[in-house]
């Protein structure tokens, strides 16, 4: 693979030459040894030409033996950076003319960017390779044999839903994850620590995984010692230096990070970035599961009550709950439905809503973003929350179980889910947190669903009402009356 990318003007360093390889290795069988391949670096080491020589090699090299047309797709979180990769690879193309003896067509047109071959011998449709921005919606349509993820600290479960189920009829599939190390709360890096955890794991696997990184920078507790400001460990970290970036680069970063513990420099310059501590999520954050036992009543909900719903992980389950004030003072939570998928969702709303005089509908703007569309189309008007309310929903609803203002129903699904999840800290620097699934056969969905819909609750409560119209003041920046005559009070900030 290097001397063909160095034939096509791609001049590639030892340590990407070996990324190369490792990507192209092939097992017993001849198919790809890794159907998924993961690699950290930091920033400015050289990760564009491995991409480059990587769709070069896909390209021209290898196609398909069934001689179906090959799709290669190429993506990244934005599209600026799509285009980057596409015009990489455009230059090299353009300036080989062999390479260029065998392109049918170059699409430059915006949304549209790729390189058309032309068709193999017996071929009716060419291979190609495309260029697009990553989205619930992108790849739909293609069924794409190889999938190259640029950015991969920032690829949600719901834009790689959309592109990995475009290879569920591919044979020798591969996917190649490219990225940094993400910023807790910041980016959405479900995928690409997925990638990661499954690459560092011992047991043997079809996933890659490459990291340059400070020694022992994997464990959690070696990792708060390293010494960011010893320059093996800057060496270790940056394979392209001095080269591609020079030591004073990397001094003048390192002196000028204000963060505490030089954390921002530790992430973004040494890819430091430990696996999630054995035993951190060994207990719940606090909740009293004695008092949430104590709290049960015979009592279901019934009228003005605040609906959540919460997508479980990689949206394959969905749950809504709901949450009243009783005429005590008391909440009462309850789990109203768990199904698979989330297409059901806008019409078991809609009955929910009906049944329940709901006054408000919640969800986690980025939890929920693949349904917004639907409810909206389906009529419906709900609040979106930002991360901040999402945590003070977290630490809300832990305060109001141990003091006994949180009361339930006998619902044995939501005490073992209760029981089952854990904290997980979206914003480190501001400590903020909300629920995750500790037991992988036990759903959390219905747990951040009850913490949401008390949000909902209290803040529906806290909005002024006019006694000179019965009906509550609508805040929204949608259209439309509030359905079907019901007490509802919609808020979408």
């Amino acid at each position: 693979m290097t001397a063909f990318a160095a034939a096509c003007g791609v001049h590639l360093d030892p340590w990407q030459s070996y990324v190369i390889d490792a990507l192209f290795a092939v097992d017993a069988a001849g198919q790809w040894a890794a159907t998924e391949f993961g690699l950290l670096v930091s920033r400015q080491n050289g990760k564009g030409e491995i991409l480059v020589a990587y769709d070069l090699a896909h390209l021209f090299l290898f196609p398909r033996p069934d001689n179906r047309p090959k799709m290669i797709l190429h993506t990244a979180h934005e599209m600026k950076t799509a285009i980057n990769g596409f015009q990489r690879l455009k230059g090299v193309v353009e300036s080989q003319p062999q390479l260029m003896r065998r392109v049918h067509q170059v699409y430059t047109a915006n949304g549209q960017e790729g390189i058309i071959l032309r068709p193999r011998k017996g071929q009716t449709l060419p291979d190609q390779i495309r260029f697009v921005a990553r989205s619930k919606n992108s790849g739909r349509g293609f069924s794409g044999d190889v999938l190259v993820q640029d950015e991969a600290q920032e690829e949600s479960q719901a834009a790689h839903n959309a592109l990995t189920y475009t290879q569920s009829a591919v044979p020798n599939r591969q996917e190649l994850f490219m990225g940094t190390v993400p910023e807790e709360g910041v980016n959405d890096s479900e995928v690409f620590e997925g990638v990661r955890d499954r690459g560092r794991a011992p047991k043997p696997s079809r996933t890659g995984w490459m990291e340059w990184t400070p020694h022992g920078s994997e464990d959690p507790e070696i990792a708060e010692t390293i010494d960011r400001a010893d320059p093996h460990v800057w060496a270790a970290a940056n394979p392209a230096a001095p080269h591609r970036i020079h030591w004073d680069t990397i001094r003048d970063q390192y002196e000028r990070d204000t963060t505490p513990g030089k954390e921002a420099f530790g992430r973004e310059r040494l890819s430091i970035w430990p696996n999630r501590p054995e035993g951190a999520d060994d207990s719940n954050s606090d909740v009293d599961m004695a008092a949430w036992n104590a709290h049960e009543v015979d009592a279901w909900l019934t009228r003005r009550v605040a609906l959540a719903v919460v997508i479980g992980r990689g949206g394959g389950y969905s749950s809504i709950c709901g949450a009243q004030r009783l005429d005590g003072g008391e909440i009462l939570v309850q789990h109203l439905a768990t199904n698979a998928g989330t297409l059901w969702i806008p019409e078991e709303l809609k009955t929910l809503r009906r049944k329940l005089a709901s006054r408000l509908i919640v969800l986690d703007e980025k939890n929920a973003a693949t349904i917004t569309s639907d409810l909206s189309r389906a009529g419906l008007r709900y609040m979106a929350m930002h991360m901040s309310e999402v945590a003070a929903a977290f630490d809300m609803t832990v305060e109001y179980i141990n003091g006994g203002v949180i009361v339930h129903p006998p619902q044995p699904e939501l005490t073992d889910a209760l029981e089952a999840a854990v904290p997980r800290v979206m914003n480190k620097g501001q400590a903020l947190k909300t629920w995750d699934q500790g037991d992988p056969l036990v759903p959390s969905s219905a747990v951040q669903g009850m913490s949401l819909a008390v949000w909902g609750l209290k803040k529906s409560e806290s909005q002024p009402t006019s006694s000179a119209a019965p009906a509550p003041q609508v805040l929204t920046a949608e259209t439309g009356p509030a359905n079907d005559g019901m007490d509802v009070l919609t808020m979408r900030f």
